[in-house]
């Protein structure tokens, strides 16, 4: 499934320099530092499948899985995660702002007949913080603050203590 993503596989050689590798369907071969950040997102899950790292046993903790990829490969990497704990019993722990994440994996979930098995939890927007005393208060600190670091300001308390 994976190569059909990234549209190509990766590989581990202990005996070069270079000892990740993305070898692209097209025949061409890179090191995976020097590839875009989607292809060693797919990747790392990729060797860790392929070497039998992963399995029901584990739980990865992944922060911001979707940051820095396409918008097509956020739903593939949340389709990914949903497959490989279903079929194969993978825990996550995933800390995501994207609402299009985690609105992908629920909906993934449901679709594959797993969401009973997902928890989550969505922060909601607190409309009294944004209001007008909040804005208020946080105009009194930034005066307070250019009060403490106006340089007019510091020059007022700092001649008078020099004249004296």
């Amino acid at each position: 499934m994976m190569e059909n993503i990234i549209h190509g596989e990766t590989s581990y050689d202990e005996d070069t320099m270079h000892m990740y590798r993305y070898h692209r369907m097209d025949g061409k071969v890179f090191d995976l530092f020097d590839s875009a950040t989607g292809i060693k997102s797919f990747s790392i899950l990729q060797m860790l499948l392929n070497n039998g790292s992963i399995n029901k046993n584990t739980l990865l903790i992944i922060d911001e899985p979707e940051a820095h990829l396409h918008p097509q490969w956020i739903v593939e990497y949340a389709r990914l995660i949903v497959l490989m704990h279903k079929h194969i019993g993978t825990k996550f722990f995933i800390a995501s702002h994207s609402t299009d994440f985690v609105s992908a994996i629920k909906y993934i979930a449901t679709k594959e007949n797993c969401l009973e098995s997902l928890s989550y939890y969505l922060s909601e927007e607190d409309k009294d913080l944004l209001g007008e005393e909040f804005q208020q208060q946080v105009q009194n600190i930034i005066d307070e603050l250019v009060d403490k670091f106006s340089l007019k300001t510091r020059v007022a308390e700092i001649v008078p203590e020099i004249l004296r």
